[in-house]
């Protein structure tokens, strides 16, 4: 079974050196953001080239492949891992990963930043860092998880910012996820198929599949089976409800399907699940 709740920061140079010219294939639940202090960066993400200079930062996604395909001999910065186990806080209405607007496949995944905004981020990154190396206790890894939730809150307030100057209209597409990201946080509790969204968007299934899948890396019925294992997840750590009380709010009339269901998405039992996050 995969490992999964971790975090990890690296060195950027030493991540350039060790993985120069290989192809890197993001698991399904990870995520990372690339500081670049100073120096250039090329890199090669899905079929697209990017280059990264100082005081800029990069996303990747679950299942985007990568490539370091040049850098120059002064680079500096840091590499962020987590996944969305680590992510997940004991706290109601967090953030949804999957919601933020720079870890969507079809958008730009660098971030140029200014002296003040690049200080402000990375003093953050050095707090999780800082954390990280120094846990003795479980307020301390929780310290570290409000830090990761307030970085990627402060970078999402950047790249707004900077998407509202450049006043970039969305596409169809964008639009059409965008809806049925709303749609699906609000229902997905009772409707869980991809033709009643599709239909409640006036389109067809396999438009929706497909769409979906070309703006965020994952089909429409992907991300419904997701959403529910993101809410199942949440209520195993923040709530003490039983087993069969959870499966209950979440729609299920059989709590052995539920834990089935579980199972086959995580690789554990809802019960083992608990566990190892108390």
């Amino acid at each position: 079974m995969q490992q999964s709740n971790y975090i990890r920061i690296a060195r950027l140079q030493g991540v350039a050196l060790n993985t120069l010219n290989a192809h890197i294939v993001n698991n399904k639940d990870e995520y990372k953001i690339i500081f670049v202090r100073q120096g250039n960066l090329s890199l090669r993400i899905g079929d697209k080239k990017w280059e990264a200079s100082s005081k800029t930062i990069l996303f990747l996604a679950p299942g985007q492949t990568s490539q370091i395909t040049k850098f120059s001999d002064d680079l500096d910065g840091s590499q962020l891992i987590f996944d969305t186990d680590y992510f997940l806080l004991c706290l109601k209405n967090q953030v949804k990963l999957c919601f933020y607007p720079f870890f969507q496949f079809n958008s730009v995944p660098v971030l140029t930043l200014s002296k003040n905004e690049y200080l402000n981020l990375s003093s953050l990154l050095k707090r999780i860092s800082y954390e990280v190396n120094n846990s003795e206790s479980i307020n301390d890894n929780l310290l570290c998880r409000l830090y990761l939730n307030v970085l990627l809150i402060e970078i999402e307030r950047v790249k707004n910012s900077n998407d509202d100057d450049n006043h970039s209209p969305l596409s169809r597409k964008d639009m059409i996820t965008a809806r049925f990201k709303k749609l699906l946080e609000k229902n997905f509790k009772t409707i869980r198929k991809v033709s009643d969204y599709a239909e409640k968007l006036y389109i067809s299934p396999t438009y929706l599949n497909d769409t979906v899948k070309e703006v965020t890396g994952k089909s429409a019925s992907e991300t419904i089976q997701e959403r529910i294992i993101l809410e199942i997840k949440g209520e195993l750590i923040q709530t003490e409800d039983t087993i069969n009380q959870i499966a209950y709010h979440l729609g299920f009339n059989d709590t052995s399907y539920f834990c089935r269901f579980f199972k086959k998405n995580t690789g554990v039992s809802p019960q083992i699940y608990r566990q190892s996050n108390h």
